[in-house]
C-alpha cells in the first residue's frame, strides 16, 4: 500500500517537524514526516504510481497552502490537525490523481496536516491546540510516494518529485 503526499520547503518542513516531534514526545506518540495526504492508500504497483506521479507533476509549480484552523477529532489520522483552505493547486493535483486511482481506491480529500496520531481524551487535544502557535501558510515543494505500514514509525518515503 502507498499514499501520495505533498511535502514542504525545507524551512516549513523543519518548523512543522519540530511541532510534531515535541507533541509526539510529550504524549508518547509516533513521530512522522509533516505532509498533506493528497491521495491515500493505493494498492498498486510502484511503477504505475511512479508514471502517474510523473505525469501529475509535469508542469506543476510549487505553491502555498493556507491554514484554515487547528482542529481535533476522534479519528486517529486526525487527532489534532491543521485544516487547510482548499486551493486550485491542491484541487488540480488531487483530481489528476483521482482520475487514475479511483478505480483502485476511493479517497475523500480534505486537505490537512496532522500533528499527532494518538487517541487522546478531548481535554488533552484541546490543551494541545491551545498551546500551539502555528504560522498561517506553508510552501509545498514536492509530491512524494510513501510506503504505508500500520506502524507509523515504519512509514517510508520511497519516491520524490520536485514541483517546479
Amino acid at each position: 500500500m502507498h499514499a501520495i503526499w505533498l511535502t514542504f520547503s525545507k524551512d516549513d518542513r523543519n518548523c512543522l517537524k519540530k511541532i510534531i516531534d515535541e507533541i509526539s514526545e510529550k504524549y508518547h506518540a509516533p513521530k512522522f514526516e509533516p505532509h498533506i495526504t493528497v491521495y491515500g492508500l493505493v494498492d498498486s504497483e510502484l511503477s504505475l504510481i511512479d508514471s502517474i506521479a510523473k505525469e501529475v507533476t509535469l508542469n506543476c509549480n510549487s505553491f502555498m497552502v493556507k491554514k484554515s484552523e487547528i482542529l481535533q477529532s476522534d479519528e486517529l489520522w486526525k487527532t489534532v490537525y491543521i485544516e487547510l483552505k482548499m486551493n486550485n493547486q491542491l484541487e488540480v493535483i488531487h483530481k489528476n490523481l483521482k482520475k487514475h486511482f479511483e478505480k483502485i481506491s476511493k479517497y475523500e480529500f480534505n486537505p490537512h496536516i496532522s500533528l499527532i496520531y494518538k487517541i487522546l481524551p478531548i481535554e488533552e487535544k484541546i490543551k494541545i491546540i491551545n498551546e500551539l502557535d502555528i504560522k498561517n501558510e506553508f510552501m509545498v515543494k514536492k509530491l512524494v510516494v510513501q510506503k504505508f505500514f500500520p506502524d507509523v514509525e515504519k512509514w517510508k518515503i520511497i519516491k520524490k518529485y520536485n514541483l517546479i
